[in-house]
């Protein structure tokens, strides 16, 4: 709330209440007078936030008025994942950064990003699925798929999906693949075997996978 001069009486009035878009947010003036100050709020929530505070016409408190201001806070944090989502999907904590970039608090853009998960916006199982469907298409190895998933903020209960997406990959083949892609055979060369090796290794294959894929690029 505005600071205002602790020696004059506050006074805060709803001046007004309105629909918005559909009935699907209400839009409230509010007004503080402190002595001869006069500062309007304009404040958006959300229907189910209205009817949960039931704020009416008239004097209110400032504990009134500050549930309010922060239910607006929270609405504005929601408005911003939408758009965010309509841009591209993100799992939760991704999106709370989204939120995050525009103002609000960690707080805030947590419940924000909760709330849009809890409507169905948000299918972390789905995502991480597609996700690993794209490691996969650029021949990526496990370790380097599940760094990514994890820099890409899924939550732990989606990575219980992982290793059944992983199974039925034969990662030596797709490491093999890689290096007929990129080399088409193997180099003769000790010292190129080697910077060839480290590179797999970066990809996120194993010793075990990159001398496998070795052997069927022989062949």
């Amino acid at each position: 709330m505005t600071d205002f001069d602790e020696t004059e009486p506050l006074k805060i009035t709803i001046e007004s209440i309105r629909a918005q878009k559909n009935g699907e947010e209400m839009q409230i003036i509010a007004v503080i007078e402190n002595g001869s100050a006069r500062d309007v709020h304009k404040l958006v929530i959300l229907t189910e936030q209205y009817c949960a505070l039931k704020p009416k016409k008239g004097a209110i408190t400032e504990e009134q008025f500050d549930a309010l201001e922060t239910a607006a806070r929270l609405c504005g944090a929601i408005r911003s994942g939408q758009s965010a989502l309509s841009y591209g999907s993100a799992s939760v904590l991704h999106l709370t950064q989204k939120i995050m970039r525009h103002g609000y608090s960690k707080e805030e853009a947590t419940a924000a990003a909760e709330r849009l998960r809890d409507a169905g916006l948000i299918n972390e199982d789905d995502q991480l699925a597609r996700e690993v469907e794209k490691c996969l298409r650029k021949l990526w190895g496990a370790r380097r798929i599940q760094n990514h998933l994890w820099s890409k903020g899924f939550a732990k209960e989606a990575f219980s999906s992982l290793p059944s997406l992983l199974e039925p990959v034969d990662f030596a083949e797709n490491c093999a693949a890689l290096i007929r892609k990129h080399n088409g055979t193997l180099p003769q060369d000790s010292a190129a075997r080697k910077k060839l090796y480290a590179s797999l290794v970066r990809y996120g294959y194993s010793p075990e996978e990159i001398r496998a894929a070795f052997r069927l690029v022989q062949k």
